[in-house]
Order: structure tokens, then sequence, then C-alpha cells
């Protein structure tokens, strides 16, 4: 059967799985898998396809903004110059939550952190534009979304992770642990053949004339 939608998805976590006895639980498996395809820590998924890129207007009465939907990771966080201005856009320096410094004045962010929203180390003293590069959830699977990229590119990463949850909820953490390890292979490829597609091959390097 062809890993190719959500319905033949689910049909083949019950083949695989050789239990009749679950198919109304295929959506949790599918819906775990999902959550542990991004957030192990041992492989998160990452690839091209989850980069997104959004713009912002900053309030200049709170240092605060609410994150974009389905946001995984900050690749780069950009202030744009106000319109009319003849400043330059500035990129904000990433720090973690706990060592940020903060600024009681109203002036230009330098800083940025990211909690349950991203919060700059002062309240802007104009009304900038921010530019986010980040990396996002793609679309979960279900009836109304019966694919994605990671369904059609890498199934075999869907297939295994929903196995994993199921052989997790079936109580055998011997089968549970052998298809997390797949998944957890099959999530490493995809990382790495995408990293590869982002440079492709290396250039030929030829010597001309004499060489030792």
């Amino acid at each position: 059967m062809a890993l190719d939608n959500f319905d033949n998805l689910k049909a083949s976590i019950v083949a695989w799985s050789k239990r009749s006895d679950i198919s109304n639980l295929t959506e949790d498996f599918i819906l775990l898998a999902e959550s542990e395809m991004y957030n192990n820590e041992s492989a998160p998924l990452r690839i091209r396809a989850m980069e997104a890129r959004a713009t912002a207007p900053v309030s200049i009465t709170s240092r605060f903004l609410a994150l974009p939907d389905s946001f995984l990771q900050m690749r780069r966080l950009k202030l744009n110059s106000p319109l009319g201005t003849s400043s330059y856009d500035t990129d904000l320096t990433y720090y973690s939550p706990e060592q940020m410094p903060l600024s009681g004045l109203t002036k230009i962010p330098c800083f940025f952190t990211v909690t349950t929203q991203l919060e700059f180390d002062s309240t802007p003293d104009q009304a900038y534009t921010i530019e986010m590069q980040y990396l996002n959830k793609l679309t979960a699977l279900s009836d109304a979304a019966t694919t994605n990229y990671i369904l059609t590119t890498y199934p075999t990463i869907y297939l295994y992770g929903s196995l994993w949850a199921l052989f997790q909820y079936s109580m055998e953490p011997d089968v549970a642990e052998y298809y997390y390890n797949k998944f957890l292979t099959a999530i490493q490829g995809a990382n790495a053949t995408d990293q590869a597609g982002r440079y492709g091959a290396a250039p030929v390097v030829r010597m001309e004339g004499y060489a030792p």
C-alpha cells in the first residue's frame, strides 16, 4: 500500500502492526509521531521545507511580541528601519532567557530571546518592523490535510514513528524501542539528505602539470 495520504498511512499502521483492534487509535499514534519527530532530543527533524519568513510590526509600548503559529526555532531576526529613515537594517543578537541583558530605556532593541513569546531587551523607540527567518512545523495530517511534504518525501518517518507510539501504547517496550530506533534513523537520513541538497556535490578539483 502506498504511504501517500492520511488514510493509507492509517491502514499501513494497522497492517504493519498486525493488529486490527487499534484502528480507532491510529490518528493518536500519528499525532504522537508528529510531536516526537520535531521535539526528540536525539534527532529532531530540521529540513528546508520547514523554513519560513514573516514580518511583524513591533509595539512602541511593549518589548514583547507574539511568535508565529507553529514556531519551532529562530534562525535569524532582523530589525528593519522605519519607513522614511536613512538608518540601516540591524540583525538582533540572541541571548538565552536567563542571560539576556534588559534595559529600562526606550531605544533601538539590540538583543532578543524566545520563551512563549518573542522578547526584546528594551521597548522600541519607533515603529520598526521585525523580519523573522525561522523553522516551523509543517501542516499536521488530518482528514482536511491528507498529505504534507514529510509524508510525500520521507514516509518512513511517519510509519516508524506511529508504530513506536502504537507499541508504547500496547506496552511492548522491546518492539517500541526497535521502531523508535528506525524512526530516528529515518529522521537522520532526511536531515542528511536535505543538508546535502543545500550545497550540492563538492566541486571536482583537477591538477595540471607535475604532482609529486
